[in-house]
């Protein structure tokens, strides 16, 4: 049984009597461990996936599988406490807090599942040394490099303890020089146990992961090892 199993989801945005359909028939199983990359064109339902997989979207059809729960019809809830454990996201641009030191936007996550500021100090700076800018605690994300900010927001995902981590284009903000050293951080991570899954437009970005998606038109296209 993969982590990740999805069988017949469909997708459908409804504005008044206007349907337009976003997936359609997907079927998709990930195992713990994979590293999987996911390439369509603008609007090819990717993006929709993606929020589906990480419970900020919910199917208008089909059947979602996590770790053998069925997230379907889930509550808000559930699928809430889901996104704070168990799978967390990376963005293209960061999605950090300005007037927080590094230190506290990689704590933020943490502030209400760990009430002991030790215990939560201890995760935030191993998160922070695992992607190699523990030096880096004290400074404000406006003090920082765009390839250390997208390092703060990475140690924000392995400081939740999250199995899966999903992340939306995370080397679009960066310069080629700095996606690679990204894309290696999310390879060492995956090599240490945790289950990738990215959305890229940039086939040597996808060349790191070990599985390759293509979607077209709700669709997939293609699913192949590389």
């Amino acid at each position: 049984m993969g982590i990740i199993e999805l069988q017949h989801i469909k997708k459908e945005y409804r504005s008044g009597a206007i349907v337009t359909p976003a997936l359609t028939d997907i079927d998709l199983n990930i195992e713990k461990g994979d590293f999987v990359a996911i390439m369509g064109a603008s609007g090819s339902g990717k993006t929709t996936l993606l929020n589906i997989i990480g419970c900020m979207d919910t199917p208008t059809d089909g059947t979602y599988l996590f770790n053998g729960q069925d997230l379907s019809c889930a509550s808000e809830t559930t699928l809430s406490a889901i996104r704070g454990k168990r799978i967390a996201f990376v963005f293209q641009h960061f999605a950090l807090i300005d007037d927080y030191s590094v230190f506290e936007n990689v704590e933020v996550p943490l502030i209400k599942r760990i009430t002991s500021k030790t215990e939560r100090k201890k995760k935030v700076l191993s998160a922070l040394q695992t992607v190699g800018i523990a030096e880096l605690a004290k400074k404000k994300p406006t003090q920082i490099s765009a390839g250390q900010k997208q390092r703060v927001a990475i140690a924000r995902a392995v400081a939740c303890g999250a199995d899966v981590i999903l992340a939306d284009e995370p080397t679009g903000a960066l310069d080629s020089t700095t996606g690679k050293e990204i894309m290696q951080l999310f390879s060492d991570l995956n090599a240490a146990g945790k289950t990738i899954i990215l959305i890229t437009h940039d086939k040597q970005i996808a060349s790191y992961a070990k599985r390759l998606i293509t979607i077209q038109d709700g669709r997939i296209l293609n699913d192949e090892q590389i």
